[in-house]
Formats: structure tokens, C-alpha cells, sequence
């Protein structure tokens, strides 16, 4: 059953009401007047629709609608806040009625939604209402000053907000380097790819137990590996990683020494501890041009050195001390197999220690067979050191002459052209700058740290470009 087209007015037919519902007119121009007069902006008209006729004067509709709930020229709307007018005469009220009714007529927009009080009507006017069973007037809670105010402030301190929230610096994060090689190269030392292979494995490891016993919420894994590589390869301080990633440097500390320990289980402890150095086989079948004289070599080997903060205690002081860099430092032996991969890291070593005590003490030896050879400089004078069957090659020492000889000569140049590749992967670890000196607060993650940025060189291209070529990997 159709509803009361005006706004505010739910009359319908078949309930027990004393009015009517009258059809719109035919006519376009009195049917456009009636719908403006109905002010329904949220709906539009139909031909279904209808008007009550409590909306028309003494329910009559050739009256057309003039009682509305924003009308102002009609008694049935009770004023509860403004003062009561002087009484009129019934004549000049139904005058003032009907000049009312004449400006309702040719502009109806023009009405504020307000009501206004009448103290007394005519009897004509009174009678016209008496039969209407509700009333459209509607009162409009008044709005203090304090509260206008109170909103204003708060829509100034949502702007303040807004404009902070728009000044605010974006956080670094992986999406800033994804895309650019070069980038990638810089802050992670290697490609897309192999960073996207690394966060998937950490992944499968999650969650971690965190270095500081709180776990890191607000930072994705790519993130995480992203601020950690960062950090090995530029060595950057906690303070400045911390304002690249909007944070703090509590929570940097927390993600390095974490995500340290992490990659070095990962990557040396289970894959080069766990491979272990390959086999004169498998050295064979990669064998550089540069080691056809030596193709028993199963690796070449040297050491290396990098400084420390002071030890407090004084005899670590004494045994940290090197006297071929005149400073304090710890050392390690690293060993590349004849395709330039390195394949063993021992820990990190007083720098007073000697090259052949480390290799006497780290169990390098152990590892290799009769038969093997091993490429080394004249620090490593380990020949009452090695096990059986195994051979070793270093340059021949002047000793009393005052030069060598030619057949002499050619083996140095020969050792050389062989044994320069561990020392350009030696040069590769320390392109991660965080070697440029272990300050004491990492003492205790030294090993890890040097023994990671070992790992971490195997991601890279390959030393050799022979390699690289034969394998057809891109450099």
C-alpha cells in the first residue's frame, strides 16, 4: 500500500486515519510544483506516489499542499524557545495567513527548517487542523558555544595530524632497491635473486628467538636480512641504519645480532662446515688454467687480519697485538679450492699467534687425504705438520744466496699465478666493511661475523671469469 510522499509523513492507506491520499496532477507544471513542495531530494517522484491530504488546507485538493513539516505559516507547530508574539486580531491573522500561503506558493525553497510560535489563531484555522493526528513540527537541539569550540579544536588537531603524517620521512625498505641491480649490489652485495632465495629460507626458519628477548614485530623478513646486509657491507652505525628505518637503535641491535646468528648456522655452519672441502675429483673437474701445474692442488691457502678495539685485560692485550700491522687484531686462515670458491674458515685468532700455529690448531689438515697438495706462502712452514701422503707447495726461500735461480724463479712465478686467487677472495671478504675494525661491542660475534661475510662471497659471481664462462653464469 502506498506511503505519504511528503518528507516526515508515514500515512498510508488501509490504516485507521481520517485522511485521504490524492494523486499528483496531470498537469507538468502543478505536478512539478507539488514535488517541490514535498522537498524528497533522496527520492525521486513515480507515478505511484501520493500525497495525504493532511498536507492540503481543510483536506481539500484543489487547496494544494501548503502544511508540510517546514512550513511556518500554520498553527500546528508549537514554539519551545523563542518568546511569545503579541496577540493579533482574528482579522489580521488570516490575513498574515493567507500572504503566507502566497509566498509558500511562489517560492517554497525558500523556508528554513525552524519553527515559529503563535499564541492564538482564528477559529477558521484552528478548525482546519483539529483533525490531524500528528504534527510535522520538529525542534532542533541547541548547540552551545563550548562545544562548537571544542570541535574546532579537534578538527585543528586532526590537521596538525594530517600534515604531520604527510611530512613525516618514509621508511627504507626493500621496495626502494628491488628493482635496481645496482642498488642491490651496493647495500646487499648481490642479486635479486639470490636475496630472494635468502629470505625464503629464513622464512622456513621463523620465528626466531631474538638476540634480546623481545621479537621484533614492525619489520618484514626481507627487511630484516636488508638492515643486517646492510650493515656487514657498509658498515653502517646503529643510529644511522636506526633513521633510514624509522626506528630505533635498540630494535637495529636486536635484528643484527639475531639475524647474524641465524645466517651464519645457515650458511657456514650448514653449508660450507657441512660440505666440507671438495674432493681432488670434484677440484678436477673444475681446474683453472692456471693450476695445470699443480693439478693435485686441492687448495690454496692464507691468512688474514683485521683490527679490534683494545681487550681491557691486559693479557689479551699482549696476545692481540701484531707486530706485522702494529696494531691489535685478530687473525683467521682461509683456504679456496683451485675454482676460486672458498671452502674453509677457521675462527679468529689472537694477532700475535703465528699462520702455522692456527693451522696446526684449527684441524684444516684433518681434512685432507694422501695425495693432496696444498698452495701456500712462505708463512705457512707447516711441512713437520702434515699428515701423510700430503704435499706441500710453497715459494723456495733465498736463505744464504744472494738470488735465485732460473728453475727457482718460475716456481714463485708459478706458486704465484696459483695461490692469487685466495688472496683476491681474501679481498672480497673485507669489501664488507664492518672488517675494517670489530669494535669491542661485537667482540663476542667476531668469529661470526667474519665467518658469515665468508659465506656471503660465495653468493657473489664467481672469482674466475673461466668459471663464470664455462657454467654460463652472468657476472
Amino acid at each position: 500500500m502506498p506511503l505519504c510522499f511528503a518528507f516526515g509523513c508515514n500515512h498510508m492507506t488501509g490504516a485507521k486515519r481520517t485522511c485521504s491520499l490524492f494523486r499528483f496532477p496531470t498537469n507538468p507544471k502543478e505536478r512539478n510544483k507539488w514535488i517541490q513542495r514535498c522537498r524528497r531530494a533522496d527520492r525521486a517522484y513515480t507515478a505511484n506516489n501520493r500525497l495525504c491530504s493532511c498536507h492540503f488546507k481543510d483536506g481539500v485538493k484543489e487547496n494544494g499542499p501548503t502544511i508540510f513539516a517546514y512550513s511556518k505559516n500554520l498553527g500546528c507547530f508549537p514554539d519551545h524557545s523563542k518568546p511569545k508574539r503579541l496577540r493579533l486580531v482574528e482579522g489580521e491573522i488570516e490575513e498574515k495567513a493567507k500572504s503566507n500561503h502566497e509566498h509558500c506558493n511562489d517560492a517554497p525553497d525558500s523556508f528554513e527548517d525552524r519553527t515559529v510560535p503563535v499564541e492564538t489563531l482564528s477559529k477558521d484555522v484552528q478548525g482546519s487542523n483539529t483533525d490531524h493526528d500528528h504534527c510535522y513540527a520538529v525542534s532542533l537541539p541547541e548547540t552551545s558555544e563550548e562545544s562548537v569550540n571544542d570541535l574546532e579544536e579537534k578538527v585543528k588537531d586532526l590537521q596538525r595530524e594530517l600534515e604531520s603524517l604527510r611530512l613525516r620521512k618514509q621508511p627504507f625498505t626493500i621496495r626502494n632497491i628491488i628493482q635496481d641491480p645496482d642498488k642491490m649490489l651496493l647495500y646487499t652485495s648481490f642479486p635479486t635473486e639470490v636475496f630472494n632465495v635468502l629470505v625464503n629460507v629464513l622464512e622456513r626458519m621463523r620465528p626466531f628467538n631474538y638476540f634480546s628477548g623481545w621479537t621484533v614485530q614492525g619489520f618484514s623478513t626481507s627487511d630484516q636480512l636488508l638492515m643486517t646486509l646492510m650493515k656487514l657491507r657498509l658498515n653502517l652505525r646503529d643510529l644511522d641504519l636506526a633513521e633510514r628505518f624509522n626506528t630505533s637503535k635498540s630494535t637495529v641491535s636486536n635484528i643484527f645480532n639475531t639475524y647474524v646468528a641465524a645466517l651464519h648456522e645457515i650458511l657456514f655452519e650448514g653449508v660450507m662446515k657441512t660440505v666440507g672441502i671438495p674432493s681432488q675429483l670434484k677440484c678436477k673437474g673444475s681446474m683453472p688454467k692456471s693450476f695445470e701445474e699443480f693439478s693435485s692442488a686441492r687448495i690454496a691457502m692464507d691468512a688474514t687480519e683485521i683490527t679490534q678495539d683494545v681487550p681491557s685485560n691486559m693479557n689479551s692485550q699482549s696476545l692481540s697485538y701484531s707486530n706485522y700491522k702494529s696494531r691489535h687484531t685478530a687473525k683467521a686462515v682461509t683456504c679456496v679450492a683451485p675454482n676460486g670458491a672458498l671452502v674453509y674458515c677457521s675462527e679468529l685468532y689472537p694477532g700475535s699467534t703465528s699462520d702455522a700455529a692456527i693451522v696446526d690448531h684449527c684441524g684444516v689438515l684433518d681434512m685432507l687425504k694422501p695425495g693432496d697438495m696444498i698452495l701456500a706462502d712462505k708463512g705457512f712452514n707447516i711441512f713437520d705438520k702434515l699428515p701423510s701422503g700430503v704435499t706441500l707447495n710453497i715459494p723456495p726461500f733465498l736463505s744464504s744466496k744472494s738470488h735465485f735461480t732460473k728453475e727457482e724463479a718460475q716456481l714463485c712465478y708459478k706458486i704465484g699465478r696459483s695461490r692469487i686467487h685466495v688472496e683476491r677472495a681474501n679481498e672480497r671478504i673485507k669489501n664488507y666493511c664492518i672488517l675494517d675494525h670489530i669494535p669491542s661491542q661485537y667482540r663476542h660475534l667476531s668469529t661470526k661475523i667474519f665467518q658469515l661475510c665468508v659465506a656471503l662471497v660465495n653468493l657473489q659471481s664467481p672469482l674466475l671469469k673461466e668459471i663464470a664462462d664455462k657454467y654460463e653464469i652472468p657476472n
